[in-house]
């Protein structure tokens, strides 16, 4: 198995290809949109990977400052920045890295597509912190992890199968006793000895363990979500956990 960050730069070289980048693009500015008033003007992405959070909060007329610990991923997030002819400032720190310098700078803090997931149990309660400092006075902090609860209620392995031009993508879990181990298959369709996989650790924090440490770090308001289309978070039927945070 692969290091976090070796792993995402790996999956950089196809990343976009596998979620279809330009359509997650127009789907994440519509729901993105949702979160957005005239109160909000600056906004972090935190965990940013090839820049399509990022990219949707740009063209909604916000200035964007994304950080993302792959330099690969970062480098086609300033790739795909300057196609869609957006000016975001873009570093290489995760979430618990990110400097003294950009604390009280944010309206809203975003960290979507199952970020904080990959944040180790050691480090979470740090990196939320660290999210809160970013924020000003008032600001807000918006996070969406996949729902554990339900895959591991319904011992389900599969995560998406893609098709792509001449290339399948599989995403799939290996279920540990505390953490799981994501893994993305690519293999070429008419070629199917063309394979790779990579894995990494990914952490299955619960609505009432994330609620709780939110709540403890200071903020003041905590809402729960099961989509960014703000749906009632169900933990037997919602696919996705969304928080909304004021601080």
């Amino acid at each position: 198995m692969i290091s976090n960050n070796n792993f995402y730069n790996s999956a950089s070289v196809y990343y976009d290809k596998m979620i279809d980048f330009d359509s997650a693009l127009q789907k994440r500015k519509i729901l993105l949109s949702n979160f957005v008033d005239e109160k909000i003007k600056s906004v972090a992405d935190v965990g940013c990977g090839t820049g399509v959070d990022s990219i949707s909060l740009s063209q909604l007329r916000l200035n964007v400052t994304s950080f993302d610990p792959s330099a690969e991923m970062i480098n086609t997030a300033r790739t795909n920045s300057d196609k869609h002819n957006c000016k975001i400032d873009f570093h290489t720190f995760g979430a618990n890295e990110i400097p003294k310098t950009y604390y009280n700078k944010f309206d809203l803090v975003v960290s979507l597509g199952n970020t904080l997931a990959n944040i180790p149990f050691t480090k979470i309660e740090k990196s939320v912190a660290k999210l809160f400092k970013l924020l000003k006075k008032d600001g807000r902090v918006l996070i969406q992890i996949l729902n554990y609860e339900k895959i591991l209620s319904e011992d389900e392995r599969i995560v998406n199968i893609t098709k792509k031009d001449d290339e399948y993508f599989i995403r799939f879990y290996d279920f540990g006793k505390k953490d799981l181990t994501f893994n993305i298959l690519r293999f070429n369709s008419d070629h199917t000895s063309e394979k790779e996989l990579i894995s990494t650790k990914i952490f299955p924090y619960t609505a009432k363990e994330l609620k709780k440490i939110f709540k403890e770090t200071g903020f003041n308001k905590v809402e729960l979500f099961g989509s960014l289309d703000k749906k009632p978070f169900d933990a037997s039927l919602s696919n996705d956990l969304v928080l909304l945070a004021v601080k």
